[in-house]
């Protein structure tokens, strides 16, 4: 039997508008929205539980939020633990703050470089296993990407410094096309990739900057357009370690998913559905609408993915199979007053919660999803049986 989630927990309008991308730490689910707010929901609620007697948010920009990522780590020489999350906003500067010991309380603005105050689209960290150097990666309107060494200490009294300096910019074509997409390698090979709207993902050594491979989009291009295609890469994942690096593409108006090797740039094959076939799919795609969000579970075995046509999937890395579908419904939500004929429940972003992060009434050996959406909504699902 395939891997199977059921719902364990939904907040109906969770914010006023859109809500574009979310984040899991190990205390809270972040979530942020065109209205501007960042909002953090407590992982310990439990099934049957009110989320919104334990939610914190915080207003962040007035033009709203389209992107978050957050790093933590326990500060050295200190018992003191840091969250800091980067956020980026539609005027196109990346807000940083940070909060310790998982209380949001504390949540206190970082003095951010000039580089990232203006013209920037997308963030991302890379959190080094050696702890030697961790680095905060920011990607430009211009078709470029700043990368910063960021060093975290704390003093004796408790005082936090944050201290970013450029460690320099990804040697980048500036001829290419809006630097659409991010993912960062968190493993010791350290990588960065980065999906442009000519269809081209482009994946580079965070270590000498200089780029490595280019995974070029299959899909014919639109003859006489040199900067432009129909297979934007809309959201990009490696996979925990590195090895693979997924990649979400327009595909006309469905959604492919193309799989990379890291190591030695080749294209290993795509996930596509119908799945239970044996037979080659030609033309094949994952959903029947662009894809929105990526996510790997923390084995790598499982790769989530969701989008326009209200869907989840599930997809076992090993069989190239579809494990399991949910399909969103602004009908599952309740207490709501939207507009059924308005609100589409398109799934705009999808996040794996590993084991132990989530509480609910059957205990915390269970993974589980989370996924947010057009209607505003913020679904959290359990693996079935997963006891």
């Amino acid at each position: 039997m395939g891997k199977q989630y059921i719902p364990a927990l939904s907040v109906a309008k969770a914010h006023e508008s859109d809500i574009l991308d979310v984040e899991i730490t190990d205390k809270f689910t972040i979530t942020v929205s065109s209205d501007g707010y960042a909002k953090f929901w407590d992982n310990t609620i439990y099934e049957g539980d009110d989320a919104r007697e334990r939610v914190v948010e915080h207003f962040i920009n007035k033009l709203g939020i389209h992107h978050v990522a957050a790093y933590e780590n326990i500060l050295p020489n200190s018992h003191v633990k840091i969250v800091i999350v980067a956020f980026a906003c539609f005027d196109g500067q990346v807000a940083l703050y940070y909060y310790l010991n998982d209380d949001v309380s504390t949540f206190k603005p970082v003095d951010a470089p000039a580089e990232i105050t203006s013209g920037c689209w997308c963030p991302g960290f890379y959190k080094d296993p050696e702890s030697k150097e961790d680095l905060l990666v920011v990607t430009q309107a211009k078709g470029s990407a700043v990368v910063f060494s960021m060093h975290v200490d704390c003093d004796a009294d408790g005082n936090v410094q944050i201290d970013l300096q450029k460690f320099g910019e990804l040697d980048i074509n500036k001829s290419l096309t809006f630097p659409n997409s991010l993912a960062i390698n968190q493993g010791i090979d350290r990588k960065a990739a980065i999906g442009f709207t000519n269809g081209d993902v482009l994946l580079f050594d965070l270590i000498t900057l200089k780029l490595v491979y280019t995974f070029r989009s299959t899909d014919l291009q639109i003859t006489g357009q040199k900067t432009s295609s129909n297979s934007i890469p809309r959201v990009i994942e490696f996979s925990p370690g590195g090895s693979i690096l997924a990649v979400a593409r327009d595909s006309q108006s469905a959604g492919s998913i193309a799989l990379y090797d890291v190591k030695y740039g080749e294209n290993i094959g795509s996930l596509t559905t119908p799945s239970h076939s044996s037979k080659a799919t030609v033309g094949g795609f994952a959903h029947e609408g662009w894809i929105m969000g990526l996510s790997f579970d923390e084995s790598g075995g499982f790769l989530a993915s969701c989008g326009f046509d209200n869907c989840v999937r599930v997809w076992n890395m090993d069989s190239r199979e579809r494990e399991a579908t949910i399909k969103l419904d602004i009908k599952d939500l309740e207490d709501t007053e939207h507009n059924e004929e308005m609100d589409n429940s398109v799934a705009s972003g999808v996040k794996f919660v590993k084991k132990g992060v989530r509480g609910n009434s059957l205990g915390t050996k269970a993974d589980g999803l989370c996924v947010i959406s057009f209607d505003r909504a913020v679904r959290w699902y359990r693996e079935a049986g997963g006891l």
